[in-house]
């Protein structure tokens, strides 16, 4: 299984600037709800659960290769067209419009920002328009969107650095990577010398009055056989 994991960041130094969000489908902001989504196999429908209240499975009002309609699609419209206030990092085993880079590699998992991880191959080309992969329609997927804060930006990067990626998207600014080491240490591959078992990211997901989630994010480095999970 390939995972794809796309990191949204927002211009930090443009107080104008359209922030990187989770949306339904209605285009609602559920930043505080850390939404999922949930494909079957061999259909194009899907399902979405928020983590607030009782968590429960509901019906997307579009199947998923929508475009402009669908919850992904208004979620990542700012990554598969131009959006000059968003900046990105995204990487992927199998990236859209490129052939297999990374074997070794199977990545599993301003103030605002998104992490967007999902299970589907070749899907969610930056800046190359919403497209779903017919082939992958028979398969189920999964997906989940994260938000957080600046203030997270280098736990979350130092928890994928674990993971050797291959990173096919990058616009993230000199200016952005000196305030925030361990985005640098990601793009540039920096060598890890801590064990991922005496390392993980903690971290809390933006939200409102008080109803932030407690992130954890445990990795497993390309040369050891051994997860934590």
């Amino acid at each position: 299984m390939y995972i794809t994991i796309i990191l949204i960041l927002i211009s930090l130094n443009c107080c104008t600037a359209q922030v990187a969000t989770c949306t339904d489908d209605a285009n609602n902001n559920v930043d505080c709800t850390n939404p999922q989504y949930f494909k079957p196999p061999n259909v194009v429908s899907s399902s979405i659960m928020k983590s607030e209240g009782n968590p429960t499975w509901a019906a997307s009002a579009q199947t998923i290769d929508q475009n402009a309609v669908h919850a992904i699609f208004r979620t990542m419209a700012s990554f598969v067209a131009e959006h000059m206030d968003i900046k990105v990092l995204a990487y992927s085993d199998n990236p859209p419009n490129l052939p297999l880079r990374n074997e070794k590699s199977k990545a599993k998992g301003n103030d605002a920002a998104a992490w967007f991880v999902h299970t589907v191959p070749k899907f969610l080309a930056h800046l190359g328009g919403y497209s779903w992969p017919a082939a992958e329609t028979q398969k189920g997927h999964m997906f989940l969107c994260v938000s957080f804060t600046e203030a997270s930006l280098n736990s979350v990067a130092k928890a994928i650095r674990y993971q050797e990626p291959f990173i096919y998207a990058n616009n993230l600014s000199p200016e952005l990577l000196n305030q925030h080491v361990e985005l640098s240490n990601l793009i540039t591959g920096a060598q890890i010398r801590v064990t991922p078992f005496l390392e993980h990211a903690k971290f809390a997901t933006k939200a409102t009055a008080g109803a932030a989630a407690n992130i954890e994010a445990f990795g497993k480095h390309t040369k050891s056989y051994l997860g934590n999970f």
